[in-house]
């Protein structure tokens, strides 16, 4: 059993699982890049960048340091995160390749997007919490 299969998902199906988890187009074993750890890899990077440029970058203003702007600020880098985890879960739909005994659907890579996007917003919420102290006029945003 890895990380991946213990982590909470919305009801995406277990064969899309077994796909994003790197399952070969024989069937045989996982031998494939796993897509969880390049959407965790994109998670970590574009949400820590985007972080630390609102907390110490260009957004560090008292003209942005307001929730409603850090909310949207989290919406757009989720929402990026959200349509990279369904264009990858998507990317071989149309043309089968996958392995043949596997049945998932495009509705099941929406839900890995949406899964994407908010663990991506819980990231960034835990994330803010822990570098916002030295930003001199966002350290009080979210919260």
């Amino acid at each position: 059993m890895s990380f991946f299969d213990s982590l909470l998902r919305f009801n995406y199906s277990k064969d899309l699982h077994a796909h994003l988890k790197g399952l070969s187009l024989d069937c045989e074993a996982y031998s494939r890049q796993s897509a969880y750890q390049l959407v965790a890899l994109c998670i970590l990077g574009l949400s820590t960048l985007s972080l630390i440029n609102y907390y110490y970058g260009l957004f560090n203003r008292p003209s942005f340091s307001r929730a409603k702007t850090w909310g949207m600020h989290v919406f757009f880098v989720s929402l990026v995160v959200g349509v990279i985890a369904f264009s990858i879960a998507s990317s071989g739909l149309p043309q089968g390749a996958h392995c043949s005994y596997l049945h998932f659907y495009r509705s099941d890579c929406i839900l890995f997007g949406l899964t994407a996007f908010a663990y991506n917003v819980i990231y960034c919420f835990l994330l803010s919490s822990s570098i916002k102290w030295m930003s001199v006029n966002n350290k009080k945003v979210p919260f």
